[in-house]
């Protein structure tokens, strides 16, 4: 039996991250990955905010495709809506050189990693907890972190709570395209994306290479393949994507609605497998970073205190929701009214919004991070707004 101090399940940028951290620190991490290559497939839109950069030593120049100053927002029926386009507001990044990068820094502090490795079980076993995976690997573990995704093994396995809902996504990387490189296209809309939104994202400088992609309801009429070959063929959105190559195809699943408990006695959970994304854009990546640096904080205190009962780890729960909790409960709540709004409510708020008082606002306070910045501001410089806001916002 191979024993470690800590087992990490998922080795995406967040698990490799809290490898890393807790490596440092000289305490044997071993991570498992169940595909073959660290950074496919690849199932994320790649966009962040340099905040990202504040946790990960890479060189920004290995993994930044492009930078935006802004985004052209679609309404239903065609209005568009420019906010920014003043300052870099994100960062697109190849996801699959990021995560490797995260993986090989973690591995020179020392993780080691096991490529191909499914964990098939999971249980505790006095103070520790032991794993089989299909390596025919048999592990002993003090603390077990599940950062292995949206449906979470680990977190299924010790029966802590479900994420509230899962967005389907699909989306290509394409050639061949003739877009401004400074702006995100985003298109909202029953018909092209119900429940969130479309994007065609610039990956070059040129704006001759770009990511379309866009997420669904869970419970949405058609599969989200549907949805995207229609994308493709909606008068919108031709402009920008007639005569593209499509090069490679992209899927995957977004949690949201953050676990109500990340914790159990020698067992945390991480990132996606926590919920801990934004609601508002689906993004997981610096809100993941952000919790898995509180995780490998109190993971490394356990290990130090020999402590890894629940109400010990439980501080890591407190850490991480006094931080980003509160941002994305209110998450939900926005994504609560957007959820409900028609294609007619859509396309008068996006009307509404095209007033340069209002735009300046969103481009100034404007954060994709922290959404919830911006409502204050908005609403004290255009009070009229609040005729336009659903009674939940009001509460």
């Amino acid at each position: 039996m191979l024993e470690y101090d800590v087992a990490i399940v998922g080795a995406g940028p967040i698990g490799g991250y809290v490898a890393g951290k807790i490596a440092e620190k000289k305490f044997k991490v071993a991570l498992f990955e169940k595909h073959k290559q660290i950074g496919t497939p690849v199932n994320c839109a790649g966009l962040v905010t340099k905040r990202v950069f504040d946790f990960i030593d890479i060189p920004k120049k290995n993994v930044v495709q492009n930078e935006i100053k802004g985004a052209h927002i679609h309404s239903p029926s065609g209005n568009i809506l420019t906010i920014g386009g003043d300052k870099v507001h994100a960062l697109v990044i190849d996801r699959s050189k990021f995560d490797r990068e995260i993986i090989k820094k973690s591995e020179e502090k020392g993780t080691e990693i096991f490529l191909e490795s499914n964990v098939l079980s999971a249980q505790k076993s006095r103070n520790h907890i032991e794993l089989k995976t299909s390596q025919d690997h048999d592990i002993k573990c003090k603390l077990l972190v599940g950062a292995d995704g949206p449906y979470s093994k680990i977190r299924d396995r010790f029966a802590l709570s479900e994420p509230t809902e899962f967005l389907r996504g699909i989306g290509a990387e394409i050639t061949n395209t003739n877009i401004n490189p400074d702006f995100v296209e985003i298109f909202v809309g029953k018909n092209i994306a119900p429940g969130f939104f479309a994007w065609i994202i610039p990956t070059n400088k040129h704006g001759t290479e770009a990511r379309a992609g866009l997420c669904i309801n869970q419970d949405s009429s058609y599969s989200p393949k549907h949805y995207f070959s229609k994308f493709f063929k909606s008068n919108y959105s031709l402009p920008y994507l007639k005569d593209v190559k499509i090069t490679k195809h992209i899927g995957g699943i977004v949690p949201l609605g953050a676990l109500k408990k990340t914790y159990t006695s020698n067992v945390l959970v991480v990132g996606d497998a926590a919920a801990q994304v934004k609601p508002t854009s689906g993004g997981g990546i610096y809100t993941g970073l952000l919790c898995a640096s509180h995780c490998s904080t109190i993971a490394i205190e356990a290990l130090q205190k020999n402590d890894f009962t629940s109400q010990f780890l439980k501080k890591y729960h407190k850490l991480w929701y006094a931080n980003i909790g509160r941002e994305l409960y209110l998450g939900m709540k926005f994504r609560k009214i957007y959820k409900n709004l028609t294609d007619k409510q859509m396309d008068k708020y996006i009307e509404k919004f095209q007033n340069l008082k209002i735009t300046e606002i969103i481009s100034k306070y404007g954060d994709i991070d922290y959404p919830s910045k911006l409502v204050k501001p908005l609403l004290k410089k255009t009070p009229s707004l609040l005729k336009l806001l659903p009674s939940i916002l009001k509460e």
